[in-house]
């Protein structure tokens, strides 16, 4: 029963949520049997692991043609 639950919630539940689930389905077991048993059929969480930050945002191009042809210099401050 436990390895049961422990597989149709895709091996994510730890021994907490084991315990609630078959506290939930009628069960009888303290949260210490739950590890043990765990333990014993080599019931083990498979953990995320935590990718490495890049900044890499691939190849930079030419600027793009002025297409619209618009003007972006002013004369003076606040003008445009």
């Amino acid at each position: 029963m436990l390895t049961d639950i422990f597989n149709s919630n895709y091996r994510c539940y730890g021994y907490r949520r084991l315990h609630a689930m078959l506290r939930h389905e009628g069960g009888r077991l303290s949260e210490k049997v739950v590890r043990r048993l765990m333990v014993e059929e080599q019931l083990v969480v498979s953990r995320n692991r935590r990718r490495r930050y890049s900044s890499y945002c691939g190849e930079i191009g030419p600027a793009p043609d002025n297409l619209i042809a618009r003007d972006f210099k002013a004369e003076q401050p606040n003008q445009k």
